[in-house]
């Protein structure tokens, strides 16, 4: 058998105009028989089906698990500040939860590598350890290091694990109704978000702060049984090698470029009223049993008879489901902007009230653009991807970027705090233009990735 001449380096940009077609061929052959080795060809996902559906109720467990227990981290910035951590100023505590933020997005290109590699199952097995471990050590913490330690790495990288698994496996199942099996997956996190802060706050008043960490581990334990059991990738998977390039390639495509910066300006304002909505809401007048509430109530709880429900577990089920028909990111886009105007038409001047109505309101409201963004991000990404074996590289390196957002957007809200101490009833006003501006600049950027994927014309589905 004759030997194909391999063309020299500087050949590579000429050859196609002046080798045979035969020998183009050839070539061509020589390239994809390597890749048909190493990457079996695509199936096209079922969108739908009881196995297609057990895997979203598996990652629904999950992201209950890690996105949910997330979700609740205002219950503990004030929980530190008032108790474990009372001589730290709130900036330094932020800390912790932000740490948390950013690993649990900053783990995106690991986990996705591990995913595109080896399937779910790793992701879920050892992210599940780590995760109830920190919880568990989290029990047994009194100093600043051992709750970093605990809470911000250790848990912060199982539930990475957890969420990053869960969310890849769920999007290879699908692929026209992507966003609905998303939105219904992520709607574990507003519940978790809704159980977590009540069973806190309720638990740690009557066997303390020890046995709380222990009983809320106990509970995600037992969901992550379920986890185990059913959260599988439809996709073949074949180990490859850790190339940097895989990472950095997507950002060449100039919708990608532009979604992932909207999503870092979005995530940097969009997570602040979790951490800060109690105490912006106490500092306002409200009681500080109703204050600890707002944090449930932002994630979809009722408080009492009288109170709104939350919008967020409608916002992460719904919009996507609507996006999966009108176009994804003409949904998001439509969602982070109606985030922004509530922060900066409602939130703001919330406190000048003279009842508590309208943080309130604001709670509850605020659930629906920040439920969407949650659950739509993955399938912002996933419209733009080609090949879904590739979906982890890609989804990846857009969290990786967010979680930068994550890491110093809690820090420098804690600083505008303080800046703003001494305002009365307008202490929180920086933080909140800090926040309604940010989201609104990513609105901007996602609605440039919009433009360049599909053009300008505003009623196509895009």
């Amino acid at each position: 058998m004759s030997q194909v001449h391999e063309p020299k380096p500087h050949e590579g940009t000429d050859r196609t105009s002046e080798a045979s077609p035969s020998s183009i061929n050839s070539d061509a052959e020589k390239k994809d028989k390597p890749q048909e080795q190493s990457a079996p060809a695509q199936v096209p996902p079922p969108n739908g089906g009881p196995r297609a559906w057990l895997v979203v109720f598996g990652g629904w467990c999950c992201y209950l698990s890690s996105y949910g227990w997330l979700s609740s981290i205002g219950v503990f910035q004030t929980y530190y500040e008032q108790t474990l951590l009372s001589s730290y100023s709130p900036s330094t505590i932020a800390w912790i939860l932000s740490v948390q933020v950013f690993i649990l997005n900053g783990m995106a290109p690991v986990n996705g590598k591990i995913f595109d590699n080896y399937g779910a199952g790793a992701l879920i097995t050892i992210g599940t350890f780590l995760h109830i471990f920190g919880i568990m050590m989290i029990s047994l913490s009194t100093q600043y290091y051992q709750l970093f330690l605990a809470q911000s790495v250790c848990s912060g990288i199982g539930a990475a694990m957890l969420f990053h698994g869960a969310t890849n496996a769920v999007s290879t199942w699908f692929s026209s109704s992507r966003g609905l099996a998303l939105g219904l997956a992520s709607s574990g996190a507003s519940i978790g978000g809704v159980i977590m802060p009540i069973m806190f706050h309720r638990l740690v008043q009557k066997i303390g702060f020890g046995w709380t960490m222990r009983a809320i581990a106990f509970m995600l334990l037992g969901l992550q049984t379920i986890a185990l059991l059913s959260v599988r990738s439809y996709v073949s998977h074949v180990p490859k090698p850790v190339i940097l390039k895989d990472f950095l390639r997507p950002f060449r495509e100039t919708p990608y470029l532009f979604n992932a910066i909207g999503c870092f300006f979005t995530m940097w304002g969009i997570l602040i009223p979790f951490n800060y909505i109690a105490l912006s809401g106490e500092s306002a007048g409200l009681s500080p049993n109703l204050a600890l509430y707002l944090i449930p109530i932002l994630n979809g709880a009722r408080d009492g008879p009288t109170n709104p429900v939350s919008l967020s577990l409608f916002g992460r089920v719904f919009p996507p489901w609507i996006g999966d028909h009108a176009g994804r990111f003409n949904t998001a886009i439509l969602s982070v902007t109606i985030g922004a105007i509530l922060v900066l038409a409602l939130w703001i001047p919330s406190p000048l009230s003279s009842s508590s109505a309208p943080t309130i309101v604001f709670a509850a409201l605020y659930g629906l653009p920040l439920g969407c963004f949650a659950a739509i991000l993955p399938a912002l990404v996933g419209q733009i991807t080609v090949d879904m074996r590739t979906i982890g590289v890609r989804l990846g390196s857009t969290f990786f970027v967010t979680a930068w957002a994550g890491l110093t957007g809690q820090p420098i809200a804690g600083a505008l705090v303080q800046r703003g101490a001494g305002r009365g009833d307008m202490e929180f006003v920086y933080l909140k233009v800090f926040c309604g501006v940010t989201i609104l600049i990513g609105a901007g950027f996602l609605a440039a990735a919009r433009v360049s994927s599909r053009g300008w014309r505003l009623l196509e589905k895009a």
